[in-house]
């Protein structure tokens, strides 16, 4: 990786884990993220190499020093937001944090409402960031 990693950040989709992943194979829709969680299962994808710049926050240099993964829903369908999805990313995020040696806080793993001079408001605000930390945690 010829760029430092020092962040993860947190996306929803806003539509289905199998829409998500046509727009990331589309090379015209200049959009990617790292990783995406399926809802139901948890199951998750690498869509892009943790070794490449993915095109999901919106900012040049937020896209080069972080990972992006997205989760299948919507930011206002709380429902979207399974303990299995919770679980798998959380595992997710601590492997790639462990991988970097970047810290499990919230300063460190952010949504990407939080990427200055973007327009999104995701995860939105039925992310439950208390337990999603936990998670990472392993508490």
């Amino acid at each position: 990786m010829t760029h430092p990693v020092d962040r993860v950040i947190i996306h929803v989709t806003q539509t289905t884990y199998t829409k998500t992943r046509f727009v990331f194979e589309s090379p015209r829709k200049k959009v990617s993220a790292h990783y995406v969680v399926r809802s139901a299962d948890g199951h998750t994808s690498q869509c892009v190499r943790e070794t490449d710049i993915a095109w999901h926050a919106g900012d040049w240099d937020y896209n080069t020093r972080s990972i992006g993964i997205e989760h299948e829903g919507w930011v206002d369908q709380s429902s979207y937001f399974t303990g299995v999805m919770y679980e798998a990313s959380a595992r997710l995020t601590a492997a790639i944090c462990t991988r970097y040696g970047i810290p499990m806080d919230r300063t460190h793993i952010i949504g990407h409402y939080e990427v200055p001079g973007t327009d999104h408001t995701d995860p939105g605000p039925h992310w439950d960031w208390a337990r999603y930390i936990r998670l990472v945690n392993g508490v």
